[in-house]
């Protein structure tokens, strides 16, 4: 038995496909079949029924559960021997919720390869449920999600940054719902008082969407109920809603920072309070509280902090001038 044919295994085992895992190992399909019978062999067991197609059998599905815990614990001692031999080489397995990834990770990759070229990097872009499986079952080494609120106590969570959420609105729209502009935009600019733009058509996000929730609370303890100009899953849209002066649209602090110059020079950002409290949402850091965490996952961390720290620091609130 060795680590390299149970590594087939679990391959094999995700895809149940000799051709399509042969390709993805980059060996023959006769090369894995001989992998797999090694390991039946050992066992003196079939791990997989051939006929009428390929699965696995029950003896085969309790072995994947020791094969996958088995190759962590491999991959944990081999960090742990080369951090201790501080032999800086390695593989980092990030998550990140779409669509922060493509804001924050080209930024962090950089700095992050200068002081690891040896270390290689993958990145997976999943949902925030999804980031919260697959760090349990140390799919991932680092997860960066939006979500707190985790069902597994084995994982452990490092709050990056309070995203602050903004109104973003034109002054085309406002001049045709609110009597004093400057007033109200001066008034805006420190916080908004949602009752202040009850009559405002607002773009809102679906409900499933994470924003939503706070958006819902918000105008709940406003008292509000918003007048719903159009309701999307898909945020980039927000963009174009609010220079085309058709709604008022609440974005995330990144989504900020990241369309500022394509902003119309009309539109104001306000920063969204409820109840004297700016409205945020949580940015985190997971990882499996049972996994050895090696010394360049803990920098690449320390790096997510420092750009989060920097975000954190730039004024966003603006005031359209005319």
């Amino acid at each position: 038995m060795n680590f390299e044919s149970i590594y087939y295994f679990t391959e094999l085992a995700k895809t149940l496909n000799m051709n399509e895992t042969s390709d993805k190992l980059y060996i023959s399909q006769q090369t894995l079949s001989n992998h797999i019978k090694r390991l039946e062999d050992y066992y003196g067991t079939k791990l997989f029924f051939r006929r009428p197609k390929l699965m696995l059998t029950p003896i085969g599905e309790e072995y994947l559960k020791y094969a996958e815990k088995l190759l962590t614990s491999e991959s944990d001692m081999i960090n742990k021997i080369r951090d201790m031999e501080s032999e800086n080489m390695g593989r980092l397995i990030i998550g990140a919720s779409s669509p922060r990834a493509d804001i924050f990770i080209p930024s962090i990759i950089e700095k992050f390869t200068e002081e690891f070229p040896q270390v290689g990097l993958v990145l997976h872009e999943k949902q925030s449920h999804e980031l919260e499986e697959m760090c349990v079952e140390n799919k991932i080494d680092i997860a960066i999600s939006i979500d707190e609120n985790y069902k597994n106590e084995n994982l452990k969570s490092r709050l990056l940054l309070d995203e602050k959420l903004y109104l973003c609105v034109s002054d085309r729209l406002l001049e045709k719902y609110v009597p004093n502009l400057d007033s109200l935009k001066e008034k805006s600019f420190e916080r908004i008082n949602l009752q202040d733009f009850e009559k405002v058509p607002f773009l809102l996000y679906t409900q499933d969407n994470r924003i939503r929730a706070l958006i819902n609370k918000s105008f709940k303890d406003s008292g509000v109920r918003p007048i719903d100009y159009i309701e999307t899953a898909y945020s980039r849209i927000a963009l174009s809603i609010c220079n085309k002066a058709l709604a008022a649209v609440f974005i995330s602090q990144m989504n900020i920072k990241r369309w500022m110059s394509e902003f119309d020079d009309d539109i104001n950002i306000f920063p969204l309070y409820s109840k004297n409290k700016p409205v945020t949402l949580g940015i985190y850091a997971i990882k499996n509280k049972n996994r050895y965490i090696t010394k360049y996952a803990k920098r690449f961390v320390e790096l997510l902090e420092e750009y989060f720290d920097s975000i954190n620091s730039e004024k966003l609130e603006k005031i359209a001038k005319k």
